[in-house]
């Protein structure tokens, strides 16, 4: 099944067709990748890397997993599985402000230590296995609101409010972790006060999946939001152009209402 297939959402399901264009035109100048031979206790084999651990590849990988990520959350929605789209618009969510927060610093020729450890961070190996992991000094990564107060930056520069900015960003990444840890509301949603029982099969209420429906239009719109800052940051003006004006078309379709 497509993503939003059957939905009455158009200008959401034009705009999900495009993400692949958009992220091909972005990743172009990385691809192909080279295939590293990796040999490890257990297994050996190949495993497949950017030609080079800059930012630029940072942002493209972030933006693969955002894109299979929303895609992925609508086929969930659409099929009623409401507590699993919600799981994965909470990665999606932190993959598009990943990338907003890197290419805010870089932008500005002047990343932030956070973001330069950041990227750093991402192509750190993985350990080899557990007795390695173990011996390995244990490292603090970025944290969130650290990342996030790129955002803040940009509302100051735009005569906005940073503190309400963050406050917001905030609260919904809050909301959003219920699903990721299972919480009380996530599950007792899944009760059916009629049959009695709870709804393992998706939900059944066609109102319910529409207003996760808006939600995750809603976060499509973030996700195009990160990919016109990328098209910014690598100095690709028309991509940019083209990445705004679907990303206004989905704004002003009247689809995210109430999301």
């Amino acid at each position: 099944m497509s993503a939003v297939e059957g939905s009455d959402f158009p200008i959401t399901r034009r705009t999900m067709e495009r993400l692949d264009a958009w992220l091909m035109a972005l990743a172009s100048p990385l691809l192909p990748l080279k295939a590293v031979r990796v040999d490890l206790p257990h297994t050996s084999g190949y495993v497949w890397e950017f030609p080079e651990e800059s930012e630029r590849a940072l942002l493209v990988g972030k933006a693969v997993r955002m894109i299979s990520g929303i895609r992925a959350a609508f086929i969930l929605v659409e099929l009623g599985y409401i507590s699993e789209c919600g799981a994965l618009l909470r990665m999606v969510s932190d993959f598009a402000n990943e990338i907003i927060a890197v290419c805010e610093g870089y932008m500005r020729g002047a990343p932030t230590k956070e973001q330069q450890l950041f990227v750093q961070q991402y192509f750190k190996p993985l350990s080899k296995d557990p007795d390695e992991y173990d011996e390995q000094e244990k490292e603090r990564w970025v944290a969130r609101d650290k990342l996030l107060k790129a955002h803040s930056r940009w509302a100051t520069e735009n005569s906005g409010d940073q503190d309400r900015v963050m406050k917001l960003l905030r609260y919904r990444a809050h909301m959003y972790d219920k699903y990721v840890h299972g919480a009380y509301i996530t599950s007792t949603e899944l009760y059916n006060p009629i049959s009695r029982s709870f709804m393992l099969s998706g939900h059944e209420s066609l109102t319910v999946r529409d207003e996760y429906k808006r939600g995750t239009a809603s976060h499509l719109h973030e996700v195009i939001t990160a990919l016109v800052c990328m098209a910014e940051s690598l100095n690709m003006p028309a991509l940019r152009e083209e990445i705004s004006s679907g990303n206004f078309e989905l704004y002003n379709s009247g689809e995210l209402r109430n999301a």
